[in-house]
């Protein structure tokens, strides 16, 4: 009961629009944060240095909880917001299902930089359990269609996105 229909960005505000994006979303994670907020800021530090992010001296999670069933799917994007004051700088992506897998579909198409769906290639990433993605937030990306003919919703396939913004270090 508390996923909603997904939003897509426009200019200030958010509106459904399922010819870009097709799920359900969950951004009330407040009594399960404190109990993976450990994990996942390791996962962040390991991946900014990884992905070259140096310049990250301080950041704030924005965790949201998809889940898409089938036909769900999310058009070609990126996670910054042009017309937003936004510091995103990472997005990371972890999988999980239920076993075994009901679902298929649903990759994670990742353009690198500067990169157009329909005119590049795109990395294909495959969503498996306990599998985290991440990327810089400006990169160009999707979510292909997802095919689940039980129609459970346990069944779908979930994702926990967490966008790191960049803040400033406080005193």
């Amino acid at each position: 009961p508390r996923f909603e229909t997904s939003k897509v960005a426009l200019r200030h505000e958010g509106i459904v629009d399922p010819s870009r994006r097709l799920s359900r979303v969950c951004t009330e994670l407040g009594a399960v944060m404190p109990s993976i907020e450990p994990a996942l800021r390791r996962a962040v530090d390991g991946a900014l240095a990884a992905l070259g992010l140096v310049n990250v001296d301080a950041y704030e999670l924005e965790p949201e909880l998809a889940w898409s069933g089938d036909g769900g799917f999310f058009g070609a994007h990126t996670d910054t917001l042009r017309y937003r004051a936004s510091h995103r700088v990472m997005t990371m992506v972890y999988y999980f299902h239920a076993r075994p897998k009901a679902f298929s579909g649903g990759e994670l198409c990742l353009y690198g930089l500067g990169g157009e769906p329909g005119r590049d290639a795109c990395r294909e990433i495959e969503p498996r359990q306990d599998r985290a993605v991440c990327f810089p937030s400006w990169f160009p990306h999707e979510v292909r269609p997802v095919r689940c003919s039980t129609g459970a919703f346990a069944d779908g396939r979930f994702a926990l996105t967490v966008w790191v913004h960049k803040t400033q270090r406080t005193a």
